[in-house]
């Protein structure tokens, strides 16, 4: 049975299974397969990941043909992922995780903005200093259906699916960059992992970071300044005010 996305999306869009199917209006996408065996060294227990398990798949540019000009003439992608719900070992399902560049000479990276359409999500945060290198802030933020998370400038992200059904999110970000990936890579994951124990969902830290900061946790909130409310899609706000998304392109205007 099809679950159908469109109001928390925006867009015509239905789950089936795991997979998007796309409206009339809705140009398709090819999906982007991420596997266990692609970040197997970035889990709790990376001896228990099964290579070929599909973590999430990734849909890029996901628009109708009629709004692609506007997108681009804002330098701004929407794209939507796909995260089954499952364990690899004892650890929740999740992206790889990674931090964004900064432009030019500036020492704000590019923030990111995400919406939660379907299912649940804990988005883990961790501020990484330009000075000192080191991270010094990690801030969990849970999620459910017309939720949107903004990634400030500097903070690294990851993505994990701690419930029983399929999470779907839309993001919006600036084109053209390549996210950073080996920093968490190098670290073995981000600054925690968060595991299944006897049924429970409970956060480990992760040994090979220096310094682990206290796990601080946090609800979704609305960013009225923002244009980011529940009842409105992040793609619809993002139609409705561009303007308010320029900082996404131009991260020295982010609103602190």
């Amino acid at each position: 049975m099809q679950v159908d996305l469109s109001v928390n999306a925006g867009l015509r869009l239905s789950l089936d299974g795991n997979e998007l199917r796309f409206g009339r209006d809705v140009e398709p996408v090819t999906q982007e397969v991420r596997l266990a065996g692609d970040m197997k060294e970035l889990f709790y227990a990376p001896a228990t990941a099964d290579p070929k398990q599909q973590l999430y798949a990734m849909y890029r540019n996901v628009v109708r043909g009629e709004d692609k000009e506007k997108f681009n003439r804002w330098g701004l992608r929407h794209d939507i992922t796909v995260i089954p719900p499952g364990l690899v070992g004892p650890e929740y399902v999740k992206t790889a995780g990674h931090y964004h560049p900064a432009p030019g000479a500036t020492k704000k990276s590019f923030p990111e903005v995400y919406g939660v359409i379907h299912g649940q999500a804990h988005y883990l945060l961790q501020y990484l200093d330009p000075e000192t290198g080191y991270v010094e802030e990690v801030v969990l933020f849970e999620a459910g259906p017309g939720d949107k998370v903004v990634i400030p400038p500097n903070w690294g992200h990851v993505t994990i699916n701690p419930g029983n059904e399929v999470l779907v999110m839309a993001n919006l970000v600036a084109d053209g960059f390549s996210p950073l990936y080996e920093p968490m890579a190098n670290l073995k994951g981000a600054a925690y992992y968060e595991v299944r124990v006897q049924g429970e969902s409970t956060f480990v830290g992760n040994p090979n970071y220096d310094y682990v900061p206290q796990l601080q946790r946090r609800f979704a909130r609305q960013y009225q300044h923002l244009g980011l409310v529940k009842g409105v899609s992040l793609y619809e706000a993002f139609l409705g005010n561009p303007e308010l998304f320029r900082y996404l392109t131009d991260p020295e205007v982010y609103p602190d």
